[in-house]
């Protein structure tokens, strides 16, 4: 609590005592970045008020410049769970740096909140930031009262039709990438309260995802794409071997028209199908798969000299790929948040709307 008050009003100029009515010393959220506790200004409205763990940018600066030069090391001999794994920490230093900031946040909650209003998404609640009591290290906003969207439990005592609120947020997350570039890139049920009115209330929103222009037309065409629009294929798996190419290139040795097969074959039924018939597991397929919808014979178990071919040749390709700058790119950030939240979503409406796909009705799409 000392470091709390501490950070309050280094941040904001203003004692913690006289800025609240009443301020709760034991937070009721904690997580690894920042704690969260109750309050209630003079005025009568209750908040919540977030601040970030101290020296936590100098903590997180050292382990990730420990763990990355490591795993580059390790996918430059060839180790294909390193090269996966460089592409997550390059990525999570990226989002790390702009969680370290509050202000971000803030900007981001009055940005989405003018959003919702103007695409009529009135399901959807995004906390009321007050800036006079927040800062780089600290955030005071609307504190929303419910229940996480998967305690159904508690979902249904209050009365509530779940598959309203995830249809909603589904129209949420396609619009807002397909229109703006941009979306809540950290949605999972912590995030995500059921609130006795009705409503859906949307938090923590650290980590927002802008989309490159390559990227937001991607979306596009998946949309297009699940409407079954043929012509969208073309752009989808050219811009995906534009980016990934080398991987498949030179990692397993594929042709431009395999790729577009093995893309296809993924991502179709994913797209197309209803939730409870599909897995956004198929994305994330092993080479033997992979060769499989090539229409590739899996390799059989070979020799060790063979198995040290191979590794040469990942190697390589994972050389090739740190030279090009491969996990640098914008686009693989945008298609590593973009995954995680459609895996999220597909939990969600699996629960809630199994009937629909991944990207929502056909009904909504023909709107978006």
């Amino acid at each position: 609590y000392r470091d709390v008050k501490r950070v309050f009003e280094e941040q904001t100029g203003k004692r913690l005592k006289e800025s609240f009515a009443s301020f709760e010393k034991r937070p009721f959220a904690a997580a690894s970045m920042a704690v969260v506790h109750r309050a209630v200004l003079h005025t009568g409205e209750r908040v919540a008020v977030k601040v970030l763990r101290p020296e936590l940018g100098r903590i997180v600066a050292a382990d990730l410049g420990l763990m990355i030069p490591f795993f580059r090391t390790l996918a430059r001999l060839g180790n294909e769970p390193a090269f996966t794994l460089v592409g997550y920490l390059d990525g999570l230093r990226e989002q790390i740096g702009e969680e370290l900031d509050l202000r971000n946040e803030a900007r981001s909650m009055d940005h989405f909140r003018v959003l919702f209003e103007s695409f009529n998404l009135d399901l959807l609640v995004v906390p009321r930031v007050y800036e006079e009591f927040s800062g780089e290290q600290v955030i005071t906003m609307e504190y929303l009262d419910g229940a996480p969207i998967d305690d159904l439990a508690k979902v249904e005592a209050f009365g509530l039709d779940p598959k309203l609120l995830i249809r909603e947020l589904l129209r949420a997350w396609v619009l807002t990438a397909v229109h703006t570039g941009t979306f809540h890139a950290d949605i999972h049920a912590g995030n995500l309260l059921a609130m006795r009115d009705g409503r859906l209330g949307m938090l923590d929103w650290g980590i927002v995802a802008q989309l490159d222009p390559e990227t937001q037309v991607l979306m596009q065409k998946l949309v297009e794409a699940s409407l079954g629009d043929e012509s969208a294929w073309d752009t989808i798996t050219t811009t995906l071997i534009k980016v990934q190419g080398v991987t498949l290139r030179e990692g397993l040795g594929l042709s431009d028209e395999e790729i577009h097969k093995v893309v296809r074959s993924m991502m179709e039924p994913v797209l197309t199908l209803p939730l409870r018939d599909v897995s956004m597991a198929s994305l994330f397929s092993g080479p033997d798969e992979v060769y499989r919808l090539a229409g590739r014979e899996v390799p059989p178990r070979r020799s060790l000299l063979h198995r040290l071919r191979k590794l040469r040749n990942t190697a390589r390709a994972h050389k090739i790929a740190f030279d090009d700058g491969y996990h640098e790119n914008s686009f693989q950030r945008s298609n590593f948040l973009s995954s995680k939240q459609l895996i999220y979503l597909e939990r969600y409406g699996r629960m809630y709307v199994p009937e629909h796909a991944i990207l929502g009705d056909r009904e909504f799409l023909d709107t978006v």
